[in-house]
């Protein structure tokens, strides 16, 4: 707080007063008791406290305003660190992106077996045997015609691998090679559609016919396309083997 000038004179004559009158307290009391009127030198315009504060300017005008110092509030190392930390955190949390839902999964675990289709050659079902079986019935007649593969003229390679054919069945164009695919079936195990070899003309699978069950099969011999016994004087003894593709 600002003091004006005329208070300071006004302090200043009242301070000094006091002190002649304090001087003066002796010689008055040992004659007489002399009252001396003081008369302030100039009217003051506001009633001054007559206690006289102590301490520095500023503590007394602290004290006159009362005026109350704002705490001093003291950050420690370990509180700052553990803001920035905290901030760093913050921060941390919204840069970084969520992990999404297609987590990586284990190389081991996404492995899956791989399966291979074993290739082989296609077998004759028998729920599609007597199909086989109707369709070569079908060309009964067709004449005999060395290397023919068609209705117009079978030999009898020609015509086991046109019937197969037409069931889905690829079979080489030979009786000796015909006689090399498939499984090997013992003659009790016969059933329709498997192929019946003949050794006639030459040593190995010479011939071929397709069997229809009861000990027949179905041929194109010289003939043409016909059907033949197994039990034949011709053919029982030049029975050689029978496949089942």
């Amino acid at each position: 707080m600002l003091i004006s000038s005329s208070m300071r004179m006004w302090l200043g004559s009242a301070t000094l007063a006091g002190l002649l009158l304090a001087s003066s307290l002796p010689a008055l009391a040992s004659n007489q008791t002399i009252a001396i009127p003081i008369r302030p030198l100039m009217k003051p315009r506001q009633v001054a406290s007559i206690n006289v504060p102590t301490g520095t300017y500023t503590e007394v005008v602290r004290k006159q305003m009362q005026w109350i110092a704002s705490p001093v509030i003291t950050q420690t190392a370990s509180s700052s660190k553990k803001r920035v930390s905290s901030q760093s955190r913050s921060v941390a949390d919204v840069a970084l992106p969520t992990p999404t839902t297609q987590t990586t999964k284990s190389t081991t675990n996404s492995k899956k077996p791989v399966q291979v289709a074993a290739v082989s050659q296609k077998k004759v079902s028998r729920s599609n045997s007597s199909e086989l079986v109707d369709h070569a019935l079908s060309l009964e007649g067709v004449p005999y015609v060395f290397g023919g593969s068609s209705r117009s003229g079978f030999d009898c390679s020609g015509f086991t691998q046109y019937v197969y054919k037409n069931s889905g069945i690829s079979l080489p164009r030979t009786a000796a090679e015909q006689f090399c695919v498939g499984s090997a079936i013992n003659r009790a195990q016969l059933q329709s559609g498997d192929l019946v070899f003949f050794s006639t003309y030459a040593q190995g699978a010479s011939h071929v016919g397709i069997y229809i069950g009861g000990g027949r099969f179905v041929e194109a011999s010289n003939s043409g396309v016909s059907i033949s016994s197994l039990s034949s004087d011709y053919y029982a003894h030049r029975y050689l083997g029978a496949r089942r593709p």
